[in-house]
């Protein structure tokens, strides 16, 4: 059985394009007939470009999807299951509703494959940028267990947990990040007008210039010459940290490992990390996915590079038949208690639940960690800004008052 892509219309000229799975395209237009669509054209799905350039021209693109329409989607769609509404009239209802037309179109699509006989998991699996592997694995387990209203609800949940906690490190952030621009604005702004005004008369008046001085002026010069590469510094160090972990290796793991280890912002890290571990674990063995299986879909859920070492480390424990846990100490990212309420939970065999009440725990613990790293960063900005403000005026006056002096000893 193959993918293809399709383009189809109802009696009612609505059109739907996505992927379906068939045995031929005969067996696709025999399946999309059959659930009350007439087949306008297909093509094998290959995942080449030219299947891109269609379906762009089907007006569908299967791109990502904004946390905030998912989250909408997965609470409307548990809300009409628990009503006891079909999943397939449930999901179209959804479809007609949503503002984003791609995401729409991904929604019927969905729609037609269940009404052709295909389950929903199999269906989102066709759209692995709209949902992921995550929610995937999470639908397939509620729908073999009869649970799928649950995990529509889990899923829900899960969703909102990471906008707020990413709603919560913006929010915190705009008043430091304003402040800290504001600084190195008006830092570089001083050394490129000013201070070189200011040479220019010290050496007009030939004085003999104090250390300080002699070092404010040469970096007033280095900037006047070279402030395009003052400039592109900052460019370079971001295009450096997005680029740089696909294109040199090794340089991924060193910079995650640095994003753990930094001054102020160390601990925030780590506890957001540990917190993606056990929300999404403790997410998926409720959902009845097996041990192994979560581990596995777990190691680009953390967006770490070393917690996932560690999480496959914890995987090879669990394959040797020991515990978790053991995997998870050779690294030393999880902190003790955390791992202490991990073994408890292995140990009584409520591993899930005993993440539940982790990731409770690291939801109160962020938001205060996060108003505690940026109410100590406002003052270190400041007072970094008053020193280095300071440095620049003894510099400019130390050679003023040097000539001061002068002139009143002479008289």
């Amino acid at each position: 059985m193959a993918d293809f892509n399709y383009r189809a219309i109802d009696a009612k000229g609505h059109q739907v394009n996505g992927i379906m799975s068939a045995d031929s395209e005969q067996a696709l237009e025999i399946r999309v007939n059959d659930i009350g669509y007439w087949l306008i054209e297909s093509s094998e799905h290959t995942g080449d470009k030219n299947a891109v350039n269609k379906a762009k021209k089907n007006k569908f693109s299967d791109k990502k999807v904004p946390r905030k329409e998912l989250i909408d989607f997965f609470n409307g769609l548990h809300s009409m299951l628990a009503a006891g509404i079909p999943i397939s009239a449930a999901i179209m209802a959804i479809a007609q509703e949503t503002p984003d037309e791609n995401f729409s179109q991904v929604l019927r699509d969905l729609q037609v494959n269940i009404e052709a006989g295909n389950t929903l998991d199999q269906t989102m699996t066709k759209h692995p940028k709209v949902f992921s592997r995550q929610i995937t694995h999470l639908i397939k387990a509620g729908e073999y267990s009869g649970n799928l209203t649950t995990s529509c609800e889990d899923i829900c949940d899960h969703l909102e947990w990471q906008e707020e906690i990413m709603a919560d490190i913006k929010q915190a952030s705009i008043y430091p990040i304003m402040i800290a621009s504001a600084v190195l604005g008006l830092i570089f702004l001083m050394f490129y007008f000013v201070v070189p005004r200011f040479s220019m008369i010290f050496e007009s008046l030939n004085l003999e210039l104090p250390l300080l001085t002699r070092v404010v002026v040469r970096i007033g010069e280095f900037t006047t010459e070279h402030w395009w590469l003052i400039l592109l510094c900052p460019v370079v160090i971001v295009l450096l940290f997005k680029k740089g972990p696909t294109h040199i290796p090794g340089f991924g793991l060193f910079k995650d490992k640095l994003i753990l280890n930094l001054p102020i912002f160390g601990k925030l890290n780590r506890l957001i990390v540990q917190s993606r571990f056990c929300h999404n674990l403790g997410l998926l063995l409720k959902a009845g996915v097996p041990i192994l299986e979560a581990l596995k879909l777990c190691h680009g859920l953390v967006g770490n590079r070393l917690m996932a070492l560690a999480i496959k480390e914890a995987e090879m424990s669990v394959n040797e038949g020991k515990q978790m846990t053991e995997g998870l100490r050779k690294h030393h990212i999880i902190s003790p208690i955390v791992l202490r309420m991990i073994v408890v939970g292995e140990e009584t065999g409520r591993l899930d639940n005993s993440l539940k009440y982790v990731s409770l725990r690291f939801d109160k613990e962020i938001p205060r960690q996060i108003k505690r790293v940026f109410s100590v960063l406002e003052p270190i900005i400041m007072v970094t800004m008053i020193i280095i403000v300071g440095l620049i005026g003894g510099a400019v006056f130390l050679p003023m008052f040097s000539l001061m002096s002068g002139i009143g000893g002479a008289r």
